[in-house]
């Protein structure tokens, strides 16, 4: 009589259980990674969504596929300069019309931004927006690839930026409040303190 303890194979929902298991667990990884802002750029997906607390205006663009890193640093040094606050925070001038009852009645052209990702930092690390305006975001990773998610109640709207490129996106923001921001590709050691913020008035 012949002994077959130990040979009997797996039945085939045990391997179809654990075929899921592993499946479940690699796509609560990937959430757990995007939660935290290091989902790798090769893995995600270019469409972006749009909270219900902004409006975005067509997709992330090319600013100017001739621009040098000086040139944008230039461009960038210039705003920073003329909109600077005594906080070191920077509120992008809306210049007043005379004319209209109200800045939101006349702003049609966006109101320029410019904001560089370098290792560990945006910059200018706070702005300060007004509600119901169109501003166009010119964003250059300055080093290596970064990313830009603006954190919203419950979502994010994430700006993907290569290495030395510049991308552009027109945003308007509907609700006061501060939105942070995070880097939303791993750029090195210092990538979990990469923080800006864009406070809504």
């Amino acid at each position: 009589m012949s002994d077959n303890l130990g040979t009997e194979t797996p039945h085939p929902t045990t391997r179809r259980g654990f075929i899921v298991l592993c499946g479940f667990a690699v796509v609560s990884l990937y959430g757990l990674w995007a939660s935290y802002g290091v989902v790798p750029i090769s893995l995600g997906s270019t469409t972006q969504t749009t909270p219900a607390h902004a409006t975005g205006m067509g997709a992330a663009q090319n600013m100017d596929s001739h621009i040098s890193v000086e040139e944008f640093r230039r461009r960038a040094h210039a705003f920073v300069n003329a909109n600077m606050l005594p906080d070191g925070s920077v509120k992008p001038i809306v210049a007043e019309h005379a004319g209209a009852a109200s800045v939101d009645a006349y702003v049609r052209e966006p109101v320029e931004v410019f904001l560089m990702a370098r290792q560990y930092s945006y910059w200018p690390a706070v702005l300060r927006l007004r509600k119901n305006i169109p501003y166009r975001f010119r964003i250059m990773a300055m080093d290596t690839d970064h990313g830009a998610s603006i954190q919203f109640k419950g979502a994010a709207y994430i700006i993907r930026v290569r290495a030395e490129h510049a991308v552009e996106k027109v945003l308007e923001f509907k609700e006061a409040g501060e939105y942070p921001i995070y880097c939303t590709v791993y750029c090195g050691i210092g990538h979990g303190l990469m923080k800006g913020k864009i406070i809504v008035e």
